[in-house]
C-alpha cells in the first residue's frame, strides 16, 4: 500500500493543478480566451506544453517496457521528428498562421468544402479518443497496482481531475500546467535513473556495457523486412509521415502553437518541443535498458508491468509519490491538451457549423459544457478499449492511430499543395485511402509504422485523380491563396514577407527553418 507521505505528495500535486487552473481561468471572458488564450502566450511554455503532451504517461510506462524487450531500437520511431518539424515550419504552418484560425479544420472547408472538413474532423476526434484513453489508462494502472482499487473507480478520478482544471482555466491553464508538469516529469525521471543504478550497484557506463552485451544497444537496422517496426527505412518514411500529421495537421498541437504572440513564437515553440521531446523519449527508453540489467532479464506477463513493478516494489517512501506524480504529470499534460482541442473542434466545426443559429459563436458556458461531455466519453472508451492489453501501451496506440495518420495527411497535402484537388475528390480519396490502408494492414504482414506512408500515397493519388474527374464547386482563383504556392505569391507581391524580423512566407528559408 502507498504510504501517507506518498499519498500527500500526490494529493498536493493534484490540488496545485486545480489552483493554477482556477487562478488562470479568472481572466477568461470569451471563447477566444478559452480556446486560444487571446493569442498572447509566450513561446517557451507553449513549446514545453507540446512536448509534454507527446511524452505522456504512455512514455513514462510504455517506453521503458518497450525498451526492456526491444532495446534502444524503438527510438528509431522518432528519427522523423526533425524532418517533420522542418517540413511544417517551411511549408504549412505559415499558411495556417496567416489565416488566424481557431480550428485548423476551418481551413479544410475554406480550401475544399464541408465534406472534406467533416472527414478530417472525424479523423481527429477518433485519433484523439484513442490517444487520450491510453493516456488515462497508464496512471490508472499504477494506482490499481498500488491500491487494489477497481479501474472503474480510478479512471473517473484521473479524468475528472484533468477536466476540472481544464474547465477552470481553458487553453491557458493547459499550457502553464503542462510546463509545470514537464518539470515534475524530469524530477521523476532523474530519481528513477539514480535509484535503478543504486539498486544494480554499478555505474552508468558499466550498466550500459552489460546491456550492450545483451544486444540492447543495437539501433540501426537497414533491413527491408516490412514486418519490423524499428527498422531505419520504416521509421524514416512511415514515421516521418506520422510526425508530419502530428505537428502540422493535428488540432491538439497546432492550436497551442497558434496561441503564440507572433510567428517568431510559433517557430521557437516548435524547436523547443521537438528538442525536449526527443531527449525525454530517449531517456525513458534508457530506463528500460537499465531495468533489463536491474531485473537480470526477468520475463514479465505485460511489458507495461515492468516500470510499474519498479515503482511499487523498489522505490523508497517519498520518491514513490514523486514518481507517481511524474506519471500523473505525463498523463494530465496530455489529457488536458487533447480534451481542450476536442472541445474546440466540436464547438467550431460541428456545433457552430450545424446547430448554432446563424453560425453564431458559442458561449463560454457551452464550450465548457462540451469539455465535460468529452470527459465522460473518454472514461467509457478507456475502460472498454485498453483493459487487458499486454503489449507496450505505446506500441498499441501507435498501431491504432496508424490507420488514420496517412489519410489525414493526404487530405491536407491535396489541399495545400495542389489547385486541382476539390471537395468531392478529396472525400473519395480519404475514404478509399483509409480502406486501402486497412487492407494493407490486414494482408501485407507489415508493421504498423508503414501504414501512414501507405495511407498518404493512396489518399493523395486517388484524391487527385478523382478531383480531375469530378466537378469542383470552387474556382481556381478562389482557392489559390489557401495553397502554399498561392499564399507565397500573394505575400511576395504585397511585400509582406516578415513579422518581427521573422519570415512569414511559405518555402522561405530562415534561421529557424
Amino acid at each position: 500500500m502507498i504510504s501517507k507521505i506518498d499519498s500527500a505528495i500526490i494529493i498536493i500535486y493534484i490540488l496545485g493543478l486545480l489552483v493554477i487552473g482556477w487562478f488562470l481561468g479568472k481572466e477568461n471572458k470569451d471563447q477566444e480566451d478559452y480556446f486560444l488564450a487571446g493569442r498572447s502566450m509566450p513561446w517557451l511554455p507553449i513549446g514545453l506544453s507540446v512536448a509534454a503532451t507527446m511524452i505522456s504517461a504512455n512514455s513514462f510506462v510504455g517506453a521503458p517496457g518497450w525498451a526492456y524487450n526491444a532495446g534502444i531500437a524503438p527510438f528509431m520511431v522518432n528519427i522523423g521528428v526533425p524532418l517533420a518539424i522542418f517540413f511544417v515550419v517551411y511549408t504549412t504552418i505559415p499558411v495556417l498562421y496567416h489565416l488566424k484560425l481557431t480550428s485548423i479544420y476551418e481551413y479544410v472547408e475554406k480550401r475544399l468544402g464541408i465534406s472534406s472538413r467533416m472527414l478530417t474532423v472525424i479523423g481527429f476526434l477518433v485519433n484523439s479518443i484513442i490517444q487520450i484513453s491510453s493516456m488515462v489508462f497508464v496512471p490508472a494502472l499504477i494506482l490499481q497496482r498500488i491500491t487494489g482499487w477497481d479501474l472503474k473507480l480510478i479512471v473517473p478520478i484521473v479524468v475528472l481531475s484533468s477536466i476540472i482544471y481544464t474547465l477552470l482555466g481553458g487553453i491557458k491553464a493547459v499550457i502553464w500546467t503542462d510546463a509545470v508538469q514537464m518539470v515534475i516529469m524530469w524530477c521523476g525521471l532523474i530519481f528513477s535513473i539514480g535509484l535503478i543504478l543504486k539498486g544494480i550497484g554499478m555505474g552508468f557506463f558499466e550498466t550500459i556495457a552489460v546491456a550492450k552485451e545483451s544486444g540492447k544497444l543495437a539501433a540501426l537496422d537497414f533491413s527491408l523486412d516490412i514486418s519490423k517496426t524499428n527498422a531505419f527505412w520504416a521509421s524514416l518514411f512511415g514515421g516521418t509521415i506520422m510526425w508530419i500529421r502530428y505537428f502540422g495537421f493535428d488540432q491538439g498541437q497546432v492550436q497551442r502553437i497558434l496561441t503564440a504572440k507572433s510567428i517568431r513564437g510559433v517557430k521557437n515553440s516548435f524547436m523547443v518541443s521537438a528538442f525536449i521531446m526527443n531527449i525525454l523519449y530517449f531517456l525513458f527508453l534508457t530506463i528500460g535498458i537499465l531495468l533489463f540489467v536491474f531485473y537480470k532479464g526477468k520475463e514479465f506477463t505485460s511489458s507495461n508491468d515492468i516500470m510499474i513493478d519498479f515503482i511499487v516494489n523498489h522505490l523508497p517512501v517519498g520518491v514513490v509519490g514523486l514518481v507517481i506524480a511524474g506519471a500523473f504529470a505525463a498523463a494530465m499534460s496530455s489529457i488536458d491538451s487533447l480534451l481542450n482541442s476536442m472541445s474546440t473542434v466540436f464547438v467550431k466545426d460541428i456545433y457552430e457549423r450545424f446547430f448554432s443559429k446563424d453560425h453564431q459563436e458559442a458561449s463560454l458556458k457551452m464550450s465548457m459544457t462540451v469539455s465535460a461531455v468529452w470527459g465522460v466519453v473518454i472514461i467509457i472508451f478507456t475502460l472498454l478499449g485498453f483493459s487487458g492489453t499486454t503489449k507496450s501501451v505505446l506500441e498499441t496506440v501507435g498501431s491504432y492511430i496508424s490507420y488514420i495518420s496517412g489519410p489525414m495527411c493526404g487530405a491536407f497535402f491535396l489541399a495545400l499543395f495542389t489547385t486541382k484537388a476539390n471537395d468531392k475528390g478529396v472525400t473519395g480519396g480519404v475514404v478509399l485511402g483509409f480502406f486501402i490502408t486497412l487492407m494493407f494492414g490486414k494482408y501485407a504482414g507489415a508493421s504498423w509504422i508503414w501504414k501512414p506512408a501507405v495511407g498518404l500515397v493512396s489518399t493523395y493519388s486517388v484524391g487527385y485523380l478523382l478531383s480531375l474527374i469530378l466537378p469542383s464547386s470552387k474556382t481556381e482563383e478562389e482557392i489559390k491563396e489557401y495553397t502554399v504556392l498561392g499564399l507565397r505569391k500573394k505575400l511576395l507581391d504585397s511585400g509582406l514577407v516578415e513579422e518581427d524580423g521573422v519570415s512569414i512566407v511559405p518555402l522561405k528559408m530562415d534561421k529557424y527553418t
